[in-house]
């Protein structure tokens, strides 16, 4: 696998890796993973680093990345092969380096993509949004993509642009959307009280409190602007409410600014702005949890793998109305979670889970149900399977 990006890190784009390595895994595949100096090291798990001293780097653009994908190829030309190895490829800088290995040893790759390379610039480098730098980045963008043999995507929103370009056949584009190790997760049960009550403990929250919770990035794309923003009118109505937020901010946000807001607002205690949480401490926090929330606001063909994980844990999940919330949560939520149109609207959802615990045990059985049957890492792994078939 090359991966070029921070592995491991908490962030979306390393879940993704570490299911489909996983799943991958206990089909029993070997994996190899050539990956960037930043990250920390996962058991089990094969992984080559370019020799670098430095191993920081968060999540989003950093100028740093292009020497460390430099670097990557430089490890690449080294790499020994094996025979009948399958290479797979993350990321749009993913498919420069699956692109030489394979004019290099005639190994073909497949692409796995996470989202819009030309979309990510354009937020970052004005440049690159319009006018002659938005079409040469969208170019260099499609080039990528017809390189590949066979290309994977993360989310239905991602196939539909892809299909519309119109510069891939329909064949050679596949939908595998992130999956979630179940078996990691399980919903809170009575015997958990003492620990759930000790983990709420901790961090200020009484017993009666109703927790809703959001792991990933925080930025404006991904809602958390707007939860702050409603939080007020929802304490209102319901006065138990609280809200705990666990990610880090990307490049171009900072903390302070989230921290500033929640104490104009009168949040403290409320609102709870609680740093990265490790995966391993995941599973504890969404049982000490009622309601998962993910207001992303992103581009529609950005992915959610922070769904399936909510689903796994038994959480009922309110989501903003996008293609990824549907194909996990269904049209009209009916595999787990309720979908809004608007952060209005995703605020009275989440008020009316707060009242009803029997429509939120209902609608976590069902996103728990659905999670072990469509997106276990298992069968995630086993569709990636049917496209290194492909390859020939």
């Amino acid at each position: 696998m090359i991966a070029p990006t921070p592995f491991f890190t908490e962030g979306g784009a390393s879940s993704r890796i570490l299911g489909e390595v996983r799943g991958l895994r206990a089909l029993g595949a070997r994996v190899r993973m050539l990956t960037y100096p930043s990250g920390r090291e996962w058991p089990g798990i094969e992984t080559v680093r370019p020799r670098r001293s430095s191993r920081q780097m968060g999540i989003g653009f950093h100028p740093i990345r292009p020497l460390y994908d430099l670097e990557m190829l430089r490890s690449l030309l080294g790499w020994d092969p094996v025979p009948g190895e399958r290479w797979h490829a993350f990321l749009h800088e993913g498919a420069v380096l699956g692109m030489l290995q394979e004019r290099l040893r005639g190994k073909r790759f497949v692409l796995d993509l996470q989202g819009s390379l030309a979309e990510e610039l354009g937020r970052t480098f004005r440049f690159a949004a319009r006018g002659v730098g938005g079409g040469l980045t969208r170019g260099f963008e499609r080039w990528l993509e017809r390189s590949a043999p066979q290309v994977i995507v993360s989310s239905p929103g991602l196939l539909a642009l892809l299909q519309s370009r119109g510069h891939l056949p329909k064949d050679r584009v596949h939908l595998i959307a992130d999956g979630v190790a179940w078996e990691d997760f399980s919903p809170r049960s009575e015997e958990e009280s003492p620990e759930v009550r000790a983990w709420r403990t901790r961090r200020g929250l009484a017993e009666e409190d109703i927790v809703a919770i959001y792991v990933g990035g925080l930025s404006p794309e991904q809602g958390i602007d707007d939860v702050i923003t409603e939080m007020p009118r929802m304490l209102k109505e319901e006065p138990r409410l609280r809200v705990v937020l666990f990610g880090r901010p990307t490049q171009l946000n900072r903390n302070e600014r989230y921290v500033e807001r929640i104490r104009s607002l009168g949040l403290e205690g409320k609102v709870l702005l609680l740093g990265p949480l490790k995966y391993e401490d995941l599973p504890a926090a969404l049982r000490a949890s009622d309601i998962g929330l993910t207001w992303k606001r992103a581009p529609p063909e950005e992915a959610n793998g922070k769904i399936p994980v909510y689903m796994a844990a038994g959480l009922p999940t309110v989501a903003l109305r996008l293609p990824a919330s549907e194909y996990y949560l269904g049209p009209s939520g009916e595999f787990g979670g309720i979908l809004a149109q608007s952060p209005k609207t995703a605020a009275e959802a989440v008020l009316r889970l707060a009242r009803e615990p029997a429509l939120r045990q209902r609608l976590g059985q069902e996103g728990r149900r659905m999670a072990e049957k469509r997106f276990s890492h298992r069968a995630v792994a086993q569709q990636i399977l049917q496209v290194y078939d492909k390859l020939g």
